[in-house]
């Protein structure tokens, strides 16, 4: 188990290979063979001393530490319901990172790591992709049928207790109801959901804006009104990407203002990489997160604002709409309704996602404006403006599938996302019989028609089309 944590740790070697293959780590819970693709697996671990947690899933098992980091501890026996091989202390856990996090499933024992090619690795039966059952594929290693499990999912279920809740305790008590909040994003998905959190967890005086430069004309102009930065906001939460001017812009905008500067900032972004994380830095954002982290937003503008509360009657024009910014005559109704978001009651033919009717008419925009872009883009030399628009699209699609964890949509968009990022950096031709393949793919997502098994099957369709779009020299 030792020399399997050690290539684990260290694995990098197949994906620089070009070949059309992967690596699948084969391990066992009780009468189960099951596989995980290495690219998923941080490391193999003895068993751990876990703390337990109060009122988590059933599967969760508890946390423990691990070089400064808390990680969460599901049991496959108990999501799986099957009976333990192993003493507690005898169980091996197996470390996974992805969608920005890393979570630890406790198994009985790990086989070795088998490298199979793409050819062997099948879909998972309709009538499996179309249930609950974490299963994504299937294959054969040593005449041995391994189940693949859908790692994901099994996050995705684990996790959908705490994400149908929408509420966030507050055990400091803090006057939540009396701090503006501002909120800066332009997928409508992640507004919404964010904003349901946000009122639900006592946060309800908030502004919403669909891009920097909604917010930043409206903080100017609440600061001129007012002549009082803490009637302006307390905290302010912002996408990294938005058309028009972007987080980090306005977040500079904001530190470098001899007044606004005390306002909080509070930066997220699909994926937190180091470059991301100093330029946060470099524009003195006071705190940052990752998309699939937004369930963490409540707790960190409770830790900025904890030493701020104010009067209620000091936060006068607190439900005023951004879209009021642009258009002065706004009816009073309509701004009443754009800011009162209450809890949404929608049915999603995806298990756990309260917010599937948003995301989908959000997807259905994009995916036209993604259209008219291929279609600009027929040529071989791509205009610049085409390219950036079509990575702002992309990641606003990627923000949104995180943010109410649709992981199909975010794996597929993500892949072709770094497609164009290549091009742009002059790593890659343009992708552009990739990137249409993947806006056909959503086109059929998108129609309005489709049951809940034709999501399922259409879903499902999304590891494949991911492999198809990375093509063998990425796998």
């Amino acid at each position: 188990m030792a020399s399997v944590g050690n290539i684990l740790l260290e694995k990098d070697i197949l994906q620089e290979s070009g070949t059309n293959e992967v690596e699948i780590l084969v391990f066992h819970v009780g009468d189960y063979a099951l596989g995980i693709n290495v690219a998923k697996v941080r490391e193999v671990l003895p068993a751990q001393k876990i703390t337990r947690l109060p009122k988590a899933h059933r599967s969760i098992v508890g946390c423990f530490t691990l070089r400064d980091s808390v990680v969460p501890c599901v049991s496959l026996h108990k999501h799986l319901d099957e009976k333990a091989t192993h003493a507690p202390n005898e169980a091996t856990i197996i470390l996974t990172e992805f969608n920005q996090y890393q979570t630890a499933f406790v198994v009985d024992s790990v086989d070795r790591i088998h490298r199979v090619s793409w050819e062997h690795v099948l879909a998972a039966p309709s009538v499996v992709t179309q249930s609950a059952t974490p299963v994504t594929a299937v294959t054969t290693i040593n005449e041995r049928l391994i189940t693949m499990l859908d790692f994901e999912m099994i996050a995705d279920q684990v996790s959908e207790q705490a994400n149908r809740a929408g509420v966030i305790a507050n055990p400091q008590n803090l006057p939540r109801h009396e701090l503006q909040i501002l909120l800066a994003d332009d997928s409508a998905t992640v507004r919404q959901a964010m904003t349901e959190t946000l009122r639900g967890s006592g946060y309800t005086n908030l502004t919403t804006f669909e891009n920097g430069e909604e917010a930043w004309t409206w903080i100017q102009r609440r600061l001129q009104e007012t002549g009082d930065v803490n009637q302006v906001a307390d905290l302010l939460v912002s996408d990294v990407e938005m058309p028009q001017i972007g987080g980090f812009h306005l977040t500079r905008n904001i530190k470098e203002h001899p007044e606004l500067r005390k306002l909080y900032v509070l930066l997220f972004s699909s994926i937190m990489t180091e470059d991301n994380r100093n330029k946060g830095a470099a524009v003195q954002a006071d705190a940052m997160i990752t998309k699939p982290e937004l369930h963490r937003v409540v707790d960190v503008a409770d830790e900025l604002l904890r030493t701020r509360s104010r009067p209620p009657s000091e936060i006068a024009g607190g439900h005023e709409s951004a879209r009021a910014v642009a258009s002065n005559d706004a009816p009073a109704a309509t701004v009443a309704a754009e800011t009162n978001v209450s809890p949404t009651t929608e049915s999603s033919p995806v298990p756990g996602q309260r917010h599937w009717v948003t995301f989908r008419n959000e997807l259905n925009d994009r995916v036209e404006h993604l259209t008219e872009l291929c279609q600009l883009a027929s040529n071989e030399i791509v205009d610049k403006d085409v390219v950036n628009d079509s990575l702002r699209s992309l990641h606003s699609i990627k923000s949104a599938a995180m943010a109410i964890a649709v992981q199909q949509v975010a794996g597929a968009t993500h892949v072709t996302e770094g497609k164009v990022s290549d091009h742009r950096d002059n790593k890659g031709p343009w992708p552009g019989a990739e990137l249409e393949k993947y806006v056909a793919w959503l086109k059929e997502l998108v129609d309005p028609m489709n049951d809940e098994n034709e999501v399922q099957t259409i879903l499902a369709r999304a590891d494949a089309l991911t492999v198809e779009i990375a093509g063998a020299s990425d796998l």
